[in-house]
């Protein structure tokens, strides 16, 4: 498998100043009201993340490739970013959010690169304009060590009198001498004329649920929203799929949800894990929270965690995700989703159900499982396929996958179908890094209408590495 998760261990960190566009300067062509739209045309923009390309000699420096939509799923153009200064490793679009963080009215995209600088890493902001998308500014740890800055990132336009927030996952940061206990990274961007205010948000922060320990991974998902009550405020979700809870299990993960971090305070956090979930027994190597996915609808909030090591019964690491939803003043958790459902009767060992999530609130909530180490027969190992799943009636579910008779290209083994799952407005999107017979993988759009899906495939060899291996999700 190409994408190696390395265990390494940081120090504190601070962010290199930028400069932004006075916030609330809408730029000509750009539509408050668009999703998913760089360059104001009013068609929803694609991005995918390829952290395996190598550029030139630099193997595994990594690039972001933007499609430019033109309408109907259509593609105008493709563009290519890069890391400032490209290094080989760097994983450069291994993380990727979006958001309008100046205020102009045109979706900005903040890119990670988790091992830039020997595991240091970095994050990009690229500020979106009628002209395209434009490097603005690298942010940067302070001094060598590594911690996988940039792991994750996620980030929230301005609310009311809350700033436009981003949030840098660094899950190998070293805490208090102990490694990898990790921590969040958040950057408030409020003022043209100064660097962004930074936070180091650890898990012990007094806002924070539970303790910093070696080995827990915090900041190894993150996702900013409302859910607390105040729908102005950014709330943080953060996932910590290497904790172990007392008396449960070594790995069963947890999520943490932080009151809004513009500010230290005494906020009411929320701490989310085997004990409280109702997703069944805790298992040793659950790991709660490996994927997250949050989506707003109306005056209702969702958020999706993802399982993949929870048993089935004898079925060693079938998966499960874990849902939950708010109406202000937290987050209750509903039924979990899972395989058994109807037309999808399959729970297999070994599936890794919930490897990665995506919502959407287009025509009703829906939540997208990716499941890439499915078995879809004995000649077709980690063949792997999506469960595009309505909160509302759970039955109403379709399996997607490339033995289905619509869907283009070919099942391969290996193939790892649903590795990464995102949406764009009309279509669910699904990566497929390491596809067998197209090389450096590819990504499926598929129309939520029903319509026939689409293939998209790298363009030359600097795209053949793990193309599609990250989705940035509509705000």
């Amino acid at each position: 498998m190409k994408r190696i998760i390395a265990a390494v261990t940081g120090a504190a960190l601070v962010a290199t100043a930028f400069t932004l566009p006075r916030v609330g300067a809408q730029a000509a062509g750009c539509d408050s009201t668009a999703r998913a739209d760089f360059d104001g045309d009013g068609n929803p923009d694609l991005v995918l993340g390829d952290p395996g390309a190598n550029l030139g000699d630099k193997v595994g420096a990594g690039q972001v490739t933007v499609i430019f939509g033109d309408g109907d799923l259509k593609e105008r153009k493709r563009v290519h970013l890069t890391a400032e200064d490209p290094e080989a490793g760097a994983g450069f679009g291994y993380s990727v959010a979006v958001a309008d963080v100046n205020g102009d009215a045109c979706l900005d995209l903040v890119v990670g690169a988790p091992w830039a600088a020997g595991g240091r890493g970095s994050a990009e902001i690229f500020l979106g304009s009628p002209e395209g998308l434009k490097r603005q500014r690298v942010l940067t740890p302070e001094g060598d060590a590594p911690r996988t800055f940039g792991f994750s990132v996620a980030a929230r336009a301005a609310h009311g009198a809350h700033p436009a927030t981003i949030a840098v996952g660094t899950p190998h940061e070293t805490v208090k001498g102990l490694k990898s206990a990790g921590a969040v990274h958040l950057y408030f961007c409020e003022d043209e004329d100064a660097a962004p205010r930074h936070r180091l948000l650890t898990q012990d922060d007094p806002q924070a649920e539970g303790v910093a320990e070696a080995g827990d991974l915090f900041g190894w998902a993150v996702a900013l929203g409302a859910v607390m009550g105040d729908r102005d405020a950014p709330d943080l979700l953060v996932s910590e799929p290497g904790e172990d809870v007392a008396g449960q299990a070594v790995d069963a993960g947890s999520f943490s949800v932080v009151e809004d971090v513009t500010a230290p305070g005494d906020g009411k956090g929320q701490h989310w894990h085997y004990g409280n979930l109702g997703i069944g027994s805790a298992t040793e190597g659950g790991r709660i929270g490996w994927s997250l996915a949050y989506v707003e609808d109306g005056d209702s909030s969702y958020v999706a965690a993802g399982v993949p090591g929870q048993d089935a019964g004898s079925k060693r690491r079938a998966g499960i995700v874990a849902l939950l939803r708010s109406t202000g003043d937290g987050l209750t958790p509903l039924d979990p989703v899972r395989q058994r459902t109807d037309g999808v009767p399959y729970e297999e060992a070994e599936d890794q159900y919930g490897w990665s999530v995506a919502l959407t609130a287009e025509d009703g909530v829906k939540v997208a499982v990716g499941v890439p180490f499915d078995e879809a027969e004995q000649s077709r190992p980690d063949n792997g396929w999506v469960h595009l799943v309505s909160v509302a009636d759970r039955n109403d579910a379709i399996l997607v996958d490339a033995l289905n008779s619509d869907m283009p290209g070919d099942a391969g083994p290996y193939d790892r179908f649903g590795w990464s799952v995102g949406f764009v407005p009309g279509a669910l999107v699904i990566g497929v890094p390491d596809d067998q017979e197209n090389p450096g993988g590819s990504v499926i759009l598929k129309p939520l209408d029903g319509s026939t899906p689409i293939e998209i495939l790298p363009e030359g060899a600097a795209d053949q590495g793990d193309f599609g291996a990250g989705l940035a999700a509509t705000p």
